[in-house]
């Protein structure tokens, strides 16, 4: 046979539900293709072709794997600063191949209730291969395809620790609840970065704390500073998207972050022009007395301008329940302005003197308010009755 005999991911994916069987045969595909330092330069193309799907599927899966943390990517730049093709790394569990099998003799062994501490590690033979494999035999050695963690990496985890209690080796089941009793210990991290994130019950805390502990003390500091503009901004976002603790702090996505004019912090958050987020600061805005006019011809222009949202500091972001609190009513009617529309263009034109409030410029089929019918309606209609 020719190419890469194995392939090596990590097990959790192999039960995860969140990934398809494209997801599942692209990890494989990456675990056989790495090379001495564990990464990964197929193309999306070349990898489309072997699984007999395409390019736009194999992108799908890769964003699916690295959203998931099973796998790690970054770009390559041209000697022009632009970007070439990207690099793939799957992101292992802190055992060595030999040491996956002895794991899982272990835990036999163990569900038998006669696990022993002092097992013979399990080798693999240098046996050669046969002579249609191109890679010949195996050996103790760096080869092309090696899907193994390198040895400076090997290095770091032993000092951490990879054999405990007596030289018995540490099970990765209790290497993750060490690993989350030191998360829940640490009061920094649960305080200001675990229950700060809006949506932790898909993140695992033994494999985000590791993230939290391999930056500095700065990047700590920004992490935690920045944390508000990240939640702001997935609040407003256009789809409610599961974003995950452990990729913000990997990847330390808060330098992404736009800067405030003048170099002072972080620029607000943009809440985009007609969303239930910009509604609610609309009419919080209107009912304070504040003028929204140049708000709402920002939001719709009446030429062919872009509409442009209005910048909003995280800790202004409208909450959930104002939000939820907006009605949506209709603009038209047929052809004219609805009922409740009509009464609303009304008292905007009155109180604010927006001309524009109606159904000719407003282009939206619906529109989100405080309640049905404005202030006052009930009083104006009984009096023209």
């Amino acid at each position: 046979m020719s190419g890469p005999r194995l392939s090596i991911i990590p097990r959790p994916a192999i039960i995860d539900t969140r990934l398809t069987a494209t997801a599942l045969r692209v990890l494989c595909i990456l675990g056989s293709h790495t090379d001495s330092d564990g990464w990964c330069s197929r193309s999306q193309g070349r990898v489309g072709d072997e699984l007999g799907c395409s390019r736009s599927a194999v992108n799908a899966a890769i964003k699916k794997l690295v959203e998931c943390g099973y796998v790690q990517q970054r770009a390559l730049l041209r000697k022009d600063g632009g970007d070439r093709s990207h690099e793939y790394r799957v992101l292992l569990d802190d055992l060595q191949p030999s040491e996956f099998i002895n794991d899982a003799d272990d835990l036999a062994v163990e569900a038998a209730g006669d696990m022993t501490a002092d097992a013979t590690p399990c080798q693999i033979a240098d046996t050669p291969l046969s002579a249609q494999n191109e890679h010949g035999g195996v050996s103790s050695g760096l080869t092309p395809n090696r899907t193994i963690p390198f040895s400076s990496e090997r290095k770091e985890r032993e000092a951490r620790g990879a054999r405990r209690d007596g030289g018995r080796k540490e099970t990765a089941g209790e290497q993750a609840r060490r690993i989350a009793s030191e998360a829940w210990a640490d009061a920094r991290f649960i305080a200001s970065a675990w229950r700060a994130w809006p949506d932790t019950a898909t993140e695992v805390i033994s494999r985000t704390y590791p993230a939290w502990l391999a930056l500095t003390a700065d990047e700590q500091a920004e992490a935690i500073a920045a944390l508000p503009t990240a939640v702001a901004a997935i609040r407003a976002g256009r789809k409610k998207e599961r974003r995950r603790l452990f990729n913000y702090l990997e990847e330390k996505a808060w330098k992404n972050f736009p800067a405030a004019a003048g170099g002072a912090g972080l620029a607000p958050v943009m809440l985009r022009p007609g969303s239930d987020f910009w509604w609610a600061e609309f009419w919080r805005r209107a009912a304070a007395g504040e003028p929204v006019r140049f708000m709402f011809d920002q939001a719709f222009p009446d030429d062919r301008r872009d509409p442009v949202g209005v910048g909003i500091q995280p800790s202004a972001m409208p909450s959930d329940a104002s939000v939820a609190g907006l009605v949506a009513i209709p603009v038209r009617d047929g052809e004219g302005a609805s009922a409740e529309f009509a009464a609303w263009s009304e008292y905007m034109g009155q109180r604010f003197g927006l001309r524009r409030f109606n159904h000719v410029d407003l282009r939206n089929p619906f529109i989100k308010v405080p309640s049905r019918w404005p202030p006052g309606h009930g009083q104006a209609m009984a009096r023209a009755g």
